[in-house]
């Protein structure tokens, strides 16, 4: 008879209006400035845990995140389903605040359940989460698929668990056990998710950030991963501490397969792309790149691309795949930043060739930043900044640093005193820079980065600039649809709009400046600072 199991993903969606208490332990408010819209990812990975098990279970997933109500939902769903075991997926570190609640749900109706989970997240914390919620009996230390297959093919789970090195257990961490990885070498087995565990329409969020988004008015967007594993260990990144930097790929044939699948059976037109990176292997990139020219797809780069994989062969064969944007990993402009904290090979006078060969064959060219690294000074900021400027990027992203758990960054910045060492789990906030170094307190950190991103992105915007207000126009309202109280994409709006003679919506979007302005004190010192609107 087969097992029941049900997989759980965490709510990981903030709350931007809540009060938050900071790591070093100040009180804030997100502003409205930084206020979004956040929408779910498509579970990717528990998706596939589901699938690949599917032939030995009767699978039920559940995703917190689609549910306002999410407790009274899973509720139900756990009487209906009445699992023996359950797989909880944790990919964020704010997703731990829900996991007590959520627990104390299912041991109240399912008091002898098998409970595990699983997620980028758990694998630094795995002790903290054993020792924190005896609810748990296990953490997955990789990927799921296997390991959780191998539960439900045993005749005695809790002996399985206590024995598998793909497991962390108390036993093991008693014994001191080094855990392994147990991942399905041939991708060719997971390429082909199966949906009808979820209903995709409720996944139907925008991915890309670009002037095309919106082309295809009717978006049927599905995911694929395409291959895995990264060769670079970034500090910020959870790989940064693993030293295996193999990569595996799915065959082109597969690919193919499971495309002409969903565009058969869903009517895909959108594919994002969800590989670290997908153009590491060269030659299998343009591979599948070829064969998927043929399908008059929109073809999303989820993740930022190396520019050392960029050359005029690779650019002509994305166009031609149906890519419109391309978001290149370039992290710094600062080559002694980049040293320092990034391993990737980001040489800055190959990443200007790599963008003038992009903007050759007419994509929309972008870029991402990580800033406020321990070290770092106004200098390097500068630097940054001016790299930016004779870059010509049409959009550059400016992330501030997050020493997560389990990152090379976190060991750094724990060893040199720049963060709490007993950050408790789930109080890591992504949105709040708090890293401390000498000569910089984090707030002016934050505020320097964020003044780059409207310096660059808005006061010094490229289509402003070249006279494409069209463009300009179609950015400048997807930011408003991200933060609706952005002032200054509202101030480009209205010059768009002037620009353009189109007077009513010029005078709509200058009164929705001056609003925001005169209520937002933090606004009109950017305002202030940057020159804006004298």
């Amino acid at each position: 008879m087969k097992k029941r199991v049900l997989l759980i993903v965490l709510p990981y969606l903030q709350n931007t209006d809540e009060t938050k208490t900071g790591c070093w332990g100040e009180k804030y408010e997100r502003k409205p400035s930084t206020k979004m819209r956040s929408y779910p990812a498509l579970p990717y990975g528990t998706l596939s845990i589901a699938t690949y098990c599917k032939d030995v279970a009767d699978i039920t997933l559940f995703d917190c995140n689609i549910h306002d109500d999410y407790v009274r939902q899973l509720s139900a769903i756990l009487v209906n389903s009445n699992p023996d075991i359950v797989g909880i997926t944790m990919t964020f570190d704010n997703s731990y605040t829900h996991l007590n609640k959520i627990l104390i749900l299912i041991h109240a109706l399912f008091p002898k359940l098998i409970i595990v989970i699983g997620g980028a997240a758990t694998i630094p914390v795995a002790k903290e989460i054993l020792e924190e919620q005896p609810l748990i009996d296990a953490v997955c230390f990789y990927e799921g698929e296997i390991p959780l297959r191998e539960i439900l093919l045993s005749d005695f789970p809790y002996i399985y668990l206590s024995q598998s090195p793909a497991w962390i257990t108390r036993w093991s961490i008693e014994e001191d056990r080094v855990p392994q990885k147990s991942v399905v070498e041939n991708l060719d087995d997971i390429i082909a998710l199966d949906y009808s565990f979820i209903n995709p329409d409720d996944y139907a969020m925008r991915e890309e950030f670009s002037p095309y988004t919106d082309e295809i008015k009717d978006q049927k967007r599905f995911f694929m991963v395409m291959s895995k594993g990264c060769p670079y260990k970034c500090a910020f990144c959870y790989r940064s501490r693993h030293e295996d930097r193999k990569m595996r790929f799915t065959s082109v044939e597969k690919i193919v397969e499971h495309v002409e699948f969903l565009i058969k059976e869903y009517g895909m037109n959108v594919m994002t792309i969800c590989d670290d990176q997908f153009l590491a292997n060269r030659k299998w990139a343009k591979s599948v790149l070829r064969a998927l020219a043929r399908y008059n797809l929109r073809l999303e780069l989820l993740q930022g691309v190396s520019v050392a994989f960029i050359d005029e062969e690779m650019a002509e064969l994305m166009k031609a795949a149906g890519v419109s944007r391309v978001v290149l990993a370039i992290e710094s402009g600062s080559q002694e930043i980049l040293n320092k904290m990034v391993d990737k090979p980001v040489n800055l006078n190959h990443a200007k060739a790599a963008i003038q060969i992009l903007r050759k064959y007419g994509f929309w060219v972008t870029s991402v930043f990580v800033m406020g690294f321990p070290g770092e000074t106004d200098d390097h900021r500068a630097e940054t900044l001016k790299w930016v400027q004779e870059a010509d990027l049409d959009w550059s992203t400016f992330s501030a640093a997050v020493p997560i758990k389990g990152t090379r960054l976190y060991d750094i910045c724990v060893e040199g005193g720049y963060i709490k060492d007993d950050i408790k789990l789930g109080d890591m906030d992504f949105s709040n820079y708090f890293i401390k170094t000498p000569g910089y307190t984090p707030e002016y950190v934050a505020r320097e980065i964020y003044k780059m991103n409207l310096r660059v992105n808005f006061v010094e915007n490229r289509a402003m600039r070249i006279g494409d207000y069209e463009t300009a126009i179609k950015v400048f309202k997807q930011v408003i649809q991200m933060y609706e109280n952005h002032a200054l994409a509202h101030y480009y709006l209205y010059r768009c709009y002037y620009l353009l003679g189109k007077w009513d919506e010029s005078l709509r979007e200058i009164g929705k400046y001056i609003n925001i302005v005169n209520k937002d004190k933090d606004w009109a010192e950017y305002v202030q600072e940057l020159g804006i609107g004298r």
